[in-house]
């Protein structure tokens, strides 16, 4: 599996990132490891998870995510082969929502212990926290990486202008600026009245922000719950609209026409896209993961594109 630069950090991660959401809770210990040890021998090296993936389901406050990341990562001895993201700022527990500067540490240092290491490649503010001051949540991450526990930071579910708003105090304050963007993105478009609270979906907005700057996006719910190649599962509500009824036909033909699934497509769309975009995909078992990954070996051509591209977004129902 070749690498691709990963926003402004200097580094270079895998094209698919494993999210790992469901680990411990709806996908059981046994089928999590298989997924890891699949995902790893492919080539696959980066990890998505968050401090609140898991909670509840074990011992109270515990994110089995982390848990179980920290005790695969042991077993196998590839910490260091692995670039590994977490995230923190929703509430869960007794823990609020929140980016201030204690939280911010203590919720770091939980993760450490769960992930059974000394550093995290990539710590995501997992939303905004208008609350807190933007200079005083990236002051508290800022002494995380001085400290070496932290490498790089991200935002998930920023308003593109708030993401700008903080990166350019970051910059006017000598501060480490967000490397890259977690957003509800895919090749369907939400039509403008949909509402996902506490999910941000990526506007035109923050995407161009994004390409501008070079900061990845690395989206979320990239195949909307595997809606591009599944009968079985329709157009998530938000997503009904003529234009998107009209993607879905691109897709199918050119899945049909390729011997590849509506899915691969999809995915392939990002992957393929000219700004750098690494789709995190969430899997329930190895099957699945595999027909993800495979959509690194579907080539869109020129033509393609230019269907997929072409269709109108108005954003309005259908």
């Amino acid at each position: 599996m070749d690498e691709i630069e990963l926003g402004t950090t200097g580094e270079t991660v895998s094209p698919l990132c494993l999210g790992t959401m469901r680990f411990g809770s709806s996908t059981n210990l046994e089928v999590s490891r298989a997924i890891l040890d699949r995902y790893y021998d492919a080539g696959g090296r980066f990890l998505d998870t968050a401090n609140i993936y898991g909670t509840g389901v074990g011992d109270p406050g515990e994110s089995e995510s982390e848990l179980i990341l920290g005790e695969w990562m042991s077993d196998r001895g590839n910490r260091d082969d692995l670039f590994v993201a977490t995230k923190i700022g929703f509430e869960y527990d007794d823990v609020p929502r929140s980016l201030d500067p204690d939280l911010v540490k203590r919720e770091v240092e939980k993760s450490l212990n769960r992930l059974d290491t000394d550093y995290i490649d990539l710590v995501y503010a997992h939303v905004d926290d208008r609350e807190t001051p933007l200079e005083e949540t990236l002051t508290a991450f800022d002494r995380l990486i001085e400290s070496g526990k932290v490498r790089h930071i991200g935002a998930s579910n920023y308003y593109g202008w708030r993401l700008a708003r903080a990166n350019t105090l970051a910059t006017e304050r000598g501060f480490t600026p967000f490397s890259c963007v977690q957003p509800r993105y895919s090749y369907l478009t939400p039509h403008r009245d949909a509402d996902f609270d506490p999910q941000r979906p990526a506007t035109d907005e923050l995407v161009s922000y994004c390409d501008e700057h070079d900061l990845t996006m690395l989206p979320y719910s990239p195949l909307l719950g595997g809606c591009y190649g599944r009968e079985d599962r329709p157009i998530p509500d938000g997503y009904v609209t003529t234009e998107n009824r009209l993607k879905m036909e691109a897709v199918q033909d050119i899945a049909d026409r390729k011997d590849a699934t509506g899915n691969q497509v999809a995915l392939a769309w990002m992957v393929q896209r000219d700004a750098p975009t690494i789709p995190v995909i969430g899997c329930s078992t190895v099957d699945q993961l595999e027909e993800n990954l495979a959509a690194l070996e579907l080539n869109l051509t020129a033509p393609d594109r230019s269907r997929l591209d072409g269709i109108e977004t108005l954003g309005g129902l259908s």
